[in-house]
C-alpha cells in the first residue's frame, strides 16, 4: 500500500481542493481524506505544498500508433507522461489503427501514412488482435481507442474519391460494428483527409448512425477550420467556412443522435478570429436544444497536420496527376492565393515540421517562405514540390491557429475539453503540444483564466465521463490510481526550449510510479488497455 501524505487534492470533479491523504492498495484507490490515513507498513509519498490530482487524459491522441512496439515508448511516450498524461484516447481525425479489412490490398498504404514512425508493418488486422498485442507486450500508459473512418475506408476502396459500391457500403458498416465489438470507444472522421474528404453528408451519417447505436463517441476533424478555405466554394462576402463547416457536424448529431466530440476547435488566420463567437454561438444553441455536443482544445497557437491538409477535395482526387496538370495547378494557385489575402495568413505562418524526403528535410524547422528563398522557387512552387516529393506525408506546424485571447476564451467554454492532439516526430520540428500542453494549461489556470480545479476537471474528469472511461479521471475510492504530483506554483511549458516540462513531481499508472523527478522508472508498465464498456457492444 502507499499513502499520499498532505497533499492539496484536486479530485477531478471541479470542486474545491483539500489538504487531505490518499491511500492507494494495488491499482486501485482506497480512501482519500481530508482526515489524516494510516496504514501500518505502506509507503508514505509526501506531497507537502504539491497538488494531487486524478493522472490526465488526453482526450485527442494519435499515440494508439507509437504503442506495439515498447522499444519506442522511451521516444515517443515519455514526453507525454512527464506532462502527467496516463490515459490516452487514439484514433483520431479518422486515422485508426485497426479494423481494417481482413487481407486488405491497401494494408501499405495505411501503414506508410501519418503515422508509420510508430510502426513497421501492422501485425494485426481487428481491434481484439490489436488490444491483444498491447496486452501481451505491455504498456506504460493506459489507452482507449476510436475506430476511424479513414483506415476502415482505406482498407476497403485505398484513397479513392469515388463513391461505395453497396456491397462496399455494408462492409463497411461490418467493420465498424467490429471494431465496436471489439472495445473500440466510437468511431472518428478527418474530413481534411483523403479518404474521409470525399464523403458526402449521408456517407458520414451512415457512420455517424452506426456509432450512435452503440452509445460510441463520434469525433469529426470537420472540412474547415477558416472563414475561406477550399473546402467550400470561394464567397469572400458568404458565410464563413468554417462556421458551414461547424453547421455540418452539429446536423450530424441532430440526425443520428451520435455523441459528437468536434475535434481542435481552432481558428486559422488572424481573420478568421473573429468567427469565435458565432461558433460558440452555434454549439451553445445545440446544447440547449439537447444536443450532446462537446469539443476539445489546445494550449498552443500552432498546430501540426501533414502539407495535403489545406489542399481541397477535388485537388487531392486527382492526385498524383494533378501534380503535373498546369489547369489544376492554376486553380489551386488562385484558391490559395485568394484565400491567404482574405485570411492573413500565409506560407510564411507554415514551419516544416519534417520533411520525409533526403531533398526536403534539410530544411526542417523553416518556415516554407524560408525554404522557397533558399531553393530559389516561388511559394506555391515550392509548396507543390514538397508536397509532391513526400508523398503528401511531409509535416507542417502552422501557427495562428488562434492567439492566447481566443485560448483563454475556449479554455472558459462548458463544452471544451483540454488534449494534445500531439505525437513526437522522429525528426525535425516538435509539435510544442507533444512537449508541454498539460502544463501550458495549468500554468493559464495559474495566471487566473480558470480556477486550478477546472482546469484539472477539464484534463481528467470531464474526458473520463466523455471517452465513458470507467474507474478513470476521479480521486476517488474504488477508482483507479492514476495520480499526478505536481508543484501548481512553478509547472511550465518548457517546450519553447525543446525541454520537459518544469514542477510535475510524480506520475502514477494504476498505482505504479512511472515518473519520478521528471523522470521515466525503469520497468514501469502498469498500463492498461480500455475497452468500451459491455452497455456500448452488441
Amino acid at each position: 500500500m502507499t499513502i499520499f501524505k498532505n497533499g492539496f487534492i484536486v479530485d477531478g470533479t471541479g470542486a474545491r481542493g483539500y489538504v487531505g491523504d490518499i491511500l492507494v492498495d494495488g491499482d486501485r484507490i482506497l480512501e482519500a481524506s481530508q482526515r489524516p490515513i494510516s496504514a501500518p507498513g505502506a509507503a508514505v509519498v509526501e506531497c507537502a505544498g504539491k497538488t494531487v490530482a486524478p493522472g490526465f487524459i488526453d482526450l485527442h491522441s494519435h499515440n494508439d500508433w507509437f504503442l506495439p512496439d515498447p522499444a519506442k515508448e522511451e521516444t515517443y511516450i515519455e514526453p507525454f507522461l512527464r506532462q502527467g498524461i496516463t490515459t490516452f484516447v487514439g484514433g483520431n481525425c479518422g486515422f485508426g489503427i485497426a479494423g481494417l479489412k481482413k487481407g486488405s490490398e491497401y494494408r501499405g498504404l495505411i501503414e506508410g501514412g501519418l503515422f508509420k514512425a510508430g510502426v513497421e508493418g501492422l501485425a494485426w488486422d481487428s481491434f481484439a488482435d490489436y488490444f491483444g498485442l498491447l496486452e501481451r507486450r505491455g504498456l506504460g500508459v493506459n489507452l482507449a481507442c476510436l475506430a476511424g473512418s479513414g483506415t476502415l475506408r482505406a482498407s476497403i476502396k485505398g484513397h479513392s474519391a469515388e463513391p461505395f459500391t453497396r456491397d462496399q457500403a455494408a462492409e463497411y458498416d461490418g467493420l465498424v460494428r467490429s471494431a465496436l465489438d471489439d472495445g473500440a470507444a466510437g468511431l472518428s472522421f478527418g474530413m481534411g483527409y483523403a479518404p474521409d474528404i470525399f464523403l458526402a453528408y449521408d456517407d458520414l451519417k451512415r457512420g455517424a448512425s452506426l456509432a450512435a447505436e452503440r452509445g460510441g463517441l463520434v469525433t469529426i476533424h470537420a472540412r474547415a477550420f477558416s472563414r475561406v478555405s477550399g473546402a467550400y466554394p470561394l464567397k469572400p462576402f458568404g458565410e464563413a467556412h468554417n462556421l458551414i463547416a461547424l453547421k455540418e457536424c452539429l446536423a450530424l448529431a441532430r440526425d443520428t443522435g451520435a455523441r459528437l466530440q468536434v475535434s481542435h476547435l481552432i481558428f486559422v488566420g488572424k481573420r478568421s478570429w473573429p468567427t469565435l463567437e458565432p461558433a460558440l454561438a452555434l454549439v451553445d444553441e445545440a446544447r440547449a436544444d439537447g444536443v450532446d455536443v462537446a469539443f476539445d482544445t489546445y494550449a498552443h497557437h500552432s498546430g501540426a497536420t501533414v502539407i495535403t491538409g489545406i489542399l481541397p477535395d477535388w485537388f487531392m482526387a486527382s492526385l498524383p496527376e494533378g501534380y503535373d496538370d498546369p489547369r489544376i495547378l492554376r486553380k489551386v494557385r488562385l484558391l490559395m492565393a485568394a484565400s491567404f489575402a482574405l485570411l492573413g495568413f500565409g506560407f510564411g505562418d507554415m514551419r516544416l515540421a519534417a520533411g520525409n524526403h533526403p531533398e526536403i528535410s534539410p530544411y526542417d524547422g523553416l518556415y516554407l517562405s524560408q525554404i522557397a528563398k533558399a531553393r530559389g522557387l516561388g511559394g506555391f512552387e515550392n509548396y507543390i514540390d514538397i508536397a509532391r516529393k513526400s508523398g503528401g506525408s511531409a509535416r507542417l506546424l502552422i501557427d495562428k491557429y488562434s492567439s492566447p485571447e481566443l485560448v483563454a476564451a475556449l479554455m472558459r467554454h462548458p463544452a471544451s475539453h483540454f488534449m494534445t492532439d500531439s505525437w513526437i516526430e522522429p525528426a525535425g520540428l516538435q509539435n510544442p503540444a507533444a512537449l508541454g500542453c498539460f502544463p501550458r494549461f495549468l500554468e493559464r489556470a495559474r495566471e487566473g483564466v480558470i480556477p486550478l480545479e477546472e482546469a484539472v476537471r477539464k484534463m481528467s474528469g470531464a474526458n473520463a465521463d466523455r471517452a465513458r472511461l470507467e474507474g478513470r479521471g476521479y480521486v476517488k475510492a474504488g477508482y483507479y490510481a492514476d495520480l499526478v504530483v505536481f508543484d501548481a506554483a512553478a509547472v511550465a511549458d518548457r517546450s519553447g526550449e525543446g525541454k520537459p516540462p518544469l514542477g510535475i513531481e510524480s506520475v502514477w499508472v494504476n498505482g505504479t510510479e512511472a515518473i519520478r523527478g521528471s523522470r521515466r522508472v525503469p520497468g514501469a508498465r502498469a498500463g492498461k488497455v480500455l475497452r468500451a464498456a459491455a452497455s456500448m457492444r452488441s
